[in-house]
């Protein structure tokens, strides 16, 4: 016992002691000189600049969903009801009646099914459905208002009857083809071979009917025939026995058979003939 004691006295003793002569002294400046501070970040290192991302802040980003409105809608029915009949220039489609706003993705589609009647009119009832990411989301019927926009022809100046026409004569304007000016001629029309068959004001649109075609060839007028097929080219005289107009038929008399034949008009002295 006394033995344990004395054990147990001698421990408490050292561990009590001055134990600063078994410690070296520490430089803590030397210590400091080689503290490196790390940051933690939340951003990707990597470790080729090849493979670095910038961020974009010119791209856009399609939202997950839209509001189909009522505008909406409208623009993209025009697009449909335009590629439904290939037709060139803009088509504007009207709702006539409330539509009510639906929610989709981004990835809807509009598929016409049915047009009332089936032609590129100002008045359509219109048959379609709304497709979301592969899924119906609804059949529609709806009364549409059409508008069909296209450069035409515009007077510049007057212009008398009989006058031959050319495009330097004219400015061009898109209108509604479909309304107030339908039949107005287009802007790619070429109208050569065309001159006006009544007196037109300045700034008037131009329509078909205030062109006729210019009589090239007379009745009783000689003219240059050619005549070409299966190899063959033959070159005659011959009497044109009516009237003819740049690209139409007229009815020829061979000079020397005196026999008679269709031939198209190319020009103020010649017609072709296919043999």
């Amino acid at each position: 016992m006394r033995f344990s004691f004395l054990l147990l006295f001698i421990f408490v003793s050292i561990l009590t002691a001055d134990v600063s002569r078994f410690i070296d002294s520490i430089e803590f400046s030397e210590v400091g000189a080689q503290t490196k501070v790390f940051t933690k970040s939340s951003a990707l290192i990597s470790s080729s600049s090849k493979t670095l991302r910038t961020y974009d802040e010119t791209a856009i980003v399609s939202p997950s969903s839209i509001t189909l409105n009522r505008e909406i809608l409208e623009k993209r029915l025009g697009e449909s009801i335009a590629h439904r009949y290939q037709t060139t220039g803009m088509v504007k489609a009207f709702l006539t009646r409330e539509w009510n706003s639906i929610k989709v993705s981004s990835n809807y589609l509009i598929k016409i099914s049915d047009c009332s009647p089936d032609a590129l009119c100002p008045s359509t009832f219109t048959r379609f459905s709304i497709w979301d990411s592969g899924h119906l989301v609804g059949n529609f019927a709806e009364p549409l208002r059409i508008g069909h926009y296209i450069d035409v022809f515009f007077s510049k100046s007057p212009l008398s009857r009989g006058v031959r026409l050319n495009s330097s004569q004219f400015d061009k304007r898109s209108v509604d083809v479909l309304k107030k000016h339908a039949g107005t001629v287009p802007a790619t029309a070429n109208l050569n071979g065309y001159q006006l068959a009544s007196n037109i004001k300045s700034n008037t649109p131009i329509k078909w009917n205030s062109l006729s075609k210019v009589t090239l060839v007379k009745k009783g007028q000689i003219v240059d025939v050619f005549a070409s097929g299966n190899g063959i080219y033959v070159t005659m005289k011959g009497m044109a026995l009516e009237d003819g107009v740049a690209g139409g038929n007229v009815t020829i008399k061979n000079l020397s058979s005196k026999k008679e034949f269709q031939a198209k008009v190319l020009n103020e002295n010649s017609v072709k003939v296919h043999l």
